[in-house]
This record gives C-alpha cells, structure tokens and sequence, in this order.
C-alpha cells in the first residue's frame, strides 16, 4: 500500500472509530467523573491482591484528580498508578488524592498535603501526550501528527485493523480497532530509556464497552508491561460533562481537605474520651 493510500485508510478508520465512541458526544467531552476499582498484580508471590477504590476526575486537557481509599495490605499500588521509578516509594494506607494540573502536581495523606515528585509530574505529562482519549480529540489535529494504516490482524479471536501514529516527539503508538464494532481494544505505547536505551512496552486494553452520557466507555481495562500483566481496572460508573469544579484541581483545595480531616479527627477524638 502506497503512504498516501495507508494514510487515507487511516483517516477513514480513524473517522469509524471516532463515531463508534459517540462522535460529537465524544469529541466534545470537556470533563468526565469516574468511579470503580483496581488491582494490582505486582504483589509479591503468595500475597492476594486487593481492588483499590477510586474516584477519578478530569478537567480535560491537562487537569486530572484521582481519589483512592488504599488498604494497609499492598500500598503500593500508587507507586505503580502513578508511573514512579521506584513502585515502592509510597508506603501510605487510607485516603490518598493526587492532583496533577499542567506542570504542577501534589498530594494528599495521613501526612497532609505535599508537592508531588518530579518524576511523576514528568510522567503525567509524557503520558498525557500518549493516552488514547487525548490523542484521538486534540493531538491528531496537531501539526506533524500522523497516522497510517499497519495492516489486519486477530486478537483474542476478533479480527482487527491495526493503526500505527508518528508524532515529532517520535514516540510509538498504535491501536487495534475491532474490525466490525470499530471500537479500541488494544493502545500500545512504546518507549525507549535515554541513557541505557532499554524498550518499554506498555499496552492497555479495553474490554465490555457501555454507553454512558452518549459515550461509550469500557467498563473494563487492563494494563500490561513488557508482556506482564500490571493492573486490572473496573469502571462502574462514569459522568461527563458534568461541571466538575476547576477548584479542585488545586493545592488550596486539597489544603481544605486536609484541614476538614484534622478537626473531623480531633472531634472524634474528644467524643471517644
């Protein structure tokens, strides 16, 4: 095939895809509200893996607010969530929110409210420029942006057609879109470590998916990492294009929060005596 026939294939999937995820309603998502829960499958051999409740909300493009009630049995599933170097660098059980807006990120626990590393800041933002849903609304009207088609294959028995995306930050993307339905069931990213040039592959998949607020959202994700399954995600509800609040996504907010709890603490202390 011809680049400009693999190109035209491309957009002509591309444009099936975008309606099978709700077209208008779907580009048009300015923010969304999603709750459910998640698993971690790193745990150590012979633990049980617990779900982690979450409520996560997006204040499109660069806002993003997650909720998670973590248990004290295998904390570090934020380490894993959040992309840090080092998984177990977060050892806190209980409420945790993280907020990321733009270039600025921070943190909310038992120890109050903090700036988040820089590493993770660094990789929202890198991973923000590869997730599947701000590519598809913003990033494939930029320019140098690209996308061609990568040829038919069979997952998991379902005959799909592969697109392949080029960016000028040179980064490896392509998505498996079911061949009839037309909706995403594979996003694949592929990285490359700059120093010892080590290759990352990290591949999302989405299964079951439901129309929820004229958007069809998969009710089930899981993520893996170099062929090792990593997290296993359910949504049992998502709202968009609710209002959410562009307040939260501050460090003020959280500061509010942390300070809710403490005196909620110190009242029920005092009734306790």
């Amino acid at each position: 095939m011809l680049p400009e026939q693999s190109a035209a294939k491309a957009k002509q999937l591309l444009q099936q895809v975008i309606a099978a995820l709700g077209g208008q309603a779907y580009l048009n998502v300015r923010d969304s509200e999603c709750t459910g829960q998640i698993k971690d499958f790193t745990v150590s051999v012979g633990s049980v893996a617990d779900y982690t409740d979450f409520r996560e909300q997006w204040l499109f493009p660069d806002k993003n607010r997650v909720e998670y009630h973590i248990k004290g049995e295998h904390p570090n599933i934020l380490g894993l969530i959040l992309g840090s170097e080092d998984p177990t660098w977060f050892k806190q059980d209980g409420l945790v929110v993280t907020v990321f807006n733009g270039d600025q990120g921070w943190m909310l626990n038992k120890a109050g409210v903090s700036n988040q590393p820089e590493d993770l800041i660094k990789n929202f933002s890198e991973q923000l420029k590869t997730d599947m849903n701000h590519v598809l609304r913003m990033r494939l009207r930029e320019p140098g942006v690209e996308a061609r088609y990568a040829g038919f294959d069979l997952i998991d028995l379902k005959e799909v057609d592969w697109i392949e995306f080029d960016d000028p930050e040179h980064h490896e993307i392509r998505m498996a879109l079911d061949k009839y339905t037309h909706l995403p069931l594979r996003w694949v990213v592929a990285t490359r470590d700059p120093e010892t040039r080590e290759r990352t592959e990290v591949i999302t998949s989405y299964i079951q998916y439901l129309t929820m607020d004229g958007v069809k959202a998969p009710l089930k994700l899981e993520l893996t990492r170099n062929g090792r399954q990593v997290t296993q995600t359910f949504l049992t509800e998502c709202k968009y294009n609710s209002n959410v609040d562009p307040q939260l996504f501050t460090r003020e907010a959280l500061e509010q929060s942390a300070a809710r709890a403490t005196k909620k603490g110190y009242k029920e202390s005092k009734t306790a005596k």
